[in-house]
């Protein structure tokens, strides 16, 4: 289903899915190359790379309804990811900080070299395996989140997440470790 946009993207491996919500944008230069989705990646959300920016994500992820990746600079996410609803992961500030550069900004038309998030600051995002992100959150620019975490709804994060912690609030702090170690529901198939 909306396959018109596996040619906006590389993909590695069969299963990848698009749907009626999802959106492929390639900006300022950027091309299929610059976004890749392992097997089975279902996208109900919005890509964006711009100019160099890529985004890679691992086999068997989600990216959900409403849900947003903006790059200009390098976002890699790790396998069996899930990105709820109307969450935001970018690597950029989408503008400059500077007031002036901001007026300029704004005083160009859409589409100019002034409104591209090149101009403002930005880091990669290196985000792991099996990580669950809630609704509502987002993810800034800079930031690493080890294996196994859970980004709670709502939540800003500006700072790393290690593996197996639970991070929520604005700005996100962690309010659990270990949750590998938690009670399990299910036999290990």
């Amino acid at each position: 289903m909306y396959q018109k946009y596996s040619k906006k993207v590389t993909i590695i491996g069969d299963g990848v899915e698009f749907f009626r919500t999802s959106h492929i944008s390639l900006i300022k230069g950027a091309s299929a190359t610059n976004i890749k989705l392992g097997k089975n990646v279902r996208i109900y959300g919005h890509l964006s790379a711009c100019a160099d920016g890529t985004i890679e994500i691992g086999e068997y992820s989600q990216i959900g309804p409403g849900s947003q990746i903006r790059c200009v600079n390098k976002i890699i996410i790790g396998d069996l990811f899930v990105m709820s609803t109307n969450c935001v992961i970018t690597d950029n500030n989408n503008h400059p900080v500077n007031p002036i550069d901001r007026r300029i900004m704004t005083l160009t038309p859409s589409g100019s070299f002034e409104r591209s998030w090149i101009n403002s600051d930005n880091a990669p995002i290196i985000i792991g395996r099996n990580v669950w992100v809630g609704e509502n959150a987002r993810i800034c620019k800079g930031v690493t989140i080890g294996d196994g975490a859970v980004i709670a709804a709502n939540a800003v994060v500006t700072k790393d997440v290690p593996a197996n912690s639970v991070a929520a609030g604005n700005p996100a702090r962690i309010v659990k470790t270990q949750i590998d170690q938690l009670p399990r529901y299910f036999k290990e198939k």
